[in-house]
């Protein structure tokens, strides 16, 4: 496994991200049973923590923490040796990359990606007539579909918690998400979504 990614598998890598993130505050669902319980289990959501492993369509295996923190802040944090850093601030999405040392954050303006609904606590309809819930013993998957992407998202049923998601774009490429050690409505500092170490790692 290398021990860096390049641009464009993080980029992939934040695709996926913004897919989801965008999804946990959605409030236009249907009156489907499933849908009713899954969307009950996000509103009541304000904080999430978790493991997270990610697998890439090359099959790359990366880990780290995953921090959300309504409204508007969240935090991806990757283990060594990645140790990227994909952090919201203001109106933009910082990505920290150790590989690039020295040239600054790659910067992702909010206003032109889901998350831009999360910061400014905006719901926009995500679901729709292409859209289904399907159980499967203690398994809820919510699968969502359009001509940019494919997106299946895995909820346990009872209790209710997010197990993770699976995203592919169309060109195909595939990303997974498993999360495990999932915590809700814990308390998180905001000194966990500062940027000030971030800033200071690349110097180095």
């Amino acid at each position: 496994m290398p021990v860096w990614i390049d641009r464009k598998k993080l980029i992939k890598a934040i695709s996926s991200t913004f897919i989801f993130v965008i999804f946990l505050t959605e409030v236009a669902f249907s009156k489907d049973q499933a849908l009713t319980r899954v969307q009950q289990y996000l509103l009541d959501m304000n904080t999430l923590e978790a493991n997270f492993s990610q697998i890439n369509d090359t099959g790359d295996l990366m880990t780290g923490k995953f921090y959300l923190k309504k409204p508007g802040k969240i935090r991806f944090s990757y283990d060594h040796p990645h140790n990227v850093q994909i952090v919201s601030k203001q109106e933009a999405l910082l990505i920290f990359d150790p590989k690039s040392s020295g040239s600054g954050p790659l910067t992702f303006p909010l206003s032109s990606t889901p998350l831009g609904f999360l910061i400014k606590n905006k719901f926009s309809a995500m679901t729709n007539e292409n859209s289904v819930s399907v159980e499967l013993d203690n398994k809820i998957f919510i699968k969502i579909h359009n001509s940019q992407y494919r997106l299946s998202i895995e909820f346990k049923k009872n209790p209710i918690s997010l197990v993770g998601w699976e995203f592919e774009n169309k060109m195909g490429e595939i990303i997974s998400i498993s999360l495990n050690n999932v915590k809700t409505n814990d308390f998180l500092s905001n000194e966990i979504f500062k940027t000030e170490k971030d800033y200071e790692r690349l110097k180095k």
